[in-house]
């Protein structure tokens, strides 16, 4: 049996007040409709409804998944009827036909299975998912006659009776493909919205006395999302139960509640992640490595036994066993070697950092390859943008440079060589040379007594 999938995406998301569409918004770092995605893609054929800015929602899709576009935003059932009418859905070979929103990013493959396994041993002609829920507000009502669904009632047409109903509908269903294309056109707009509602369906089911099953799922697994606050609340739950995860698989959390790690993070087991640490990205943490306090990681690769505090990296990878912080920035394409050390207000971009050197603080390598045990003192840069271009410096192992100097780009450093503190070097240093760039000193004697006014004298 063929069983289609369709995510319903086409809404602005009002409640949002937020130009980007409400299925863009990012859940743990990826898009809402990522998951909804991901609780169809075993289906057989997979469709997306889009309408509000579809070509930015388009982009969020898998290979495997046609976008249909809704035009005009007029309801549920107008949204499946545009995809029942397309070119995309022409061929198609199912025998049911499974719809989710695509904002409903707690929903797990398990419940759509168990939907499409209820409704297809029974050859029902639709299937629903419902919950009963502590505060229905917002939802429609699903109405029944004795243990059968008769209707489902938005709040907005629903009376004080049918408000005070708590099983509430989480617009996931299951249809007969062909009792879906005989009656989907029989719909209309004569509701409070004025849209085409796809509940409806379940009413003319029960008038036709044709056989419907309801699959009762727990109340997160459906909740939606229609406003920041609701965002917040699934986002949540979805990082308790990520973080509780990586727990049980040997990591150590100071305080969960503080800290926020995306799903596509990868933790490995023995590391402790500080309090106030957040974690995004492809980011992945080897083994026995402490992480934080007050700390940000992004798209980097910490090397096993690694110690990262109050610091911020980018787009960076520690190949060994790294020191790096307290606040210290590394930023995109910076490499470190085993054993590196980067200290406090320290920065580093773009640049390779060899086995054993140190950055100790206060200072900036950008653009540069740091060979085997350089030390790379205090207050020291690499003068890498000329106003128009970069330009790379080269420093040699066993290099010395000195507190206070400027590395003029391009330049070289020669291995085993000493640069002299505050020093500004524009030419490059022969191996074991030292290279040194000073004004001669002047004392001149007296100077702050004759700079006092004469009354003090």
């Amino acid at each position: 049996m063929k069983i289609s999938g369709v995510i319903l995406a086409a809404g602005k998301g009002t409640r949002m007040k937020s130009d980007l569409p409400k299925v863009l918004h990012s859940v743990l770092g990826k898009p809402m409709i990522t998951y909804g995605q991901n609780a169809i893609k075993h289906l057989n054929n997979k469709y997306v409804v889009v309408g509000h800015q579809s070509d930015l929602v388009i982009k969020e899709l898998a290979n495997e998944f046609k976008p249909v576009i809704q035009e005009e935003q007029l309801g549920t059932g107008h949204a499946v009827l545009t995809l029942l009418n397309s070119n995309e859905f022409i061929n198609d070979d199912s025998d049911y036909i499974v719809i989710i929103p695509g904002d409903a990013p707690l929903l797990l493959k398990e419940s759509i299975d168990e939907l499409i396994s209820e409704s297809t041993k029974r050859s029902v002609a639709l299937g629903i998912i419902t919950a009963e829920v502590s505060n229905p507000s917002g939802y429609g009502r699903i109405i029944k006659d004795g243990n059968t669904i008769s209707k489902i009632v938005e709040e907005s047409d629903s009376s004080e009776a049918e408000q005070k109903i708590n099983e509430i509908n989480s617009g996931m269903y299951c249809f007969n493909k062909s009792f879906l294309l005989e009656n989907i056109k029989t719909l209309n707009s004569n509701n409070e919205q004025n849209e085409i509602y796809l509940t409806d369906l379940i009413e003319i089911a029960f008038q036709n006395k044709l056989d419907t099953v309801i699959v009762q799922v727990s109340e997160d697994t459906i909740k939606g999302v229609n406003s920041m606050s609701q965002l917040n609340e699934v986002e949540t739950s979805l990082r308790e139960e990520l973080i509780t995860l990586h727990m049980e698989n040997g990591v150590y959390f100071q305080d969960p509640s503080s800290t926020y790690i995306d799903k596509s993070v990868l933790i490995k087991a023995g590391s402790r992640i500080m309090a106030n640490t957040h974690l995004t990205g492809k980011t992945e943490i080897h083994d026995d490595c402490v992480v934080g306090p007050n700390t940000m990681i992004n798209d980097s690769t910490i090397g096993e036994g690694s110690s990262v505090i109050f610091s911020v990296l980018d787009g960076v990878t520690i190949k060994g066993t790294g020191t790096i912080g307290p606040y210290a920035h590394l930023r995109k394409g910076s490499i470190l070697e085993e054993g590196v050390k980067v200290g406090a207000f320290a920065e580093t971009k773009n640049s390779n950092v060899g086995s054993g050197s140190k950055i100790p603080h206060l200072s900036y390598v950008g653009d540069a390859d740091l060979e085997e045990n350089v030390n790379f003192s205090a207050g020291s840069i690499t003068v890498n943008y000329d106003g128009k271009n970069k330009h790379r410096t080269e420093i040699k192992k066993d290099a010395f440079v000195g507190s206070d100097v400027m590395l003029v780009a391009p330049v070289t450093v020669g291995e085993g060589a000493m640069i002299g503190a505050g020093s500004v070097i524009t030419k490059d240093v022969p191996p074991k040379a030292l290279g040194i760039e000073r004004n001669q000193q002047k004392n001149i004697d007296g100077y702050m007594d004759r700079k006092k006014p004469k009354d003090e004298n």
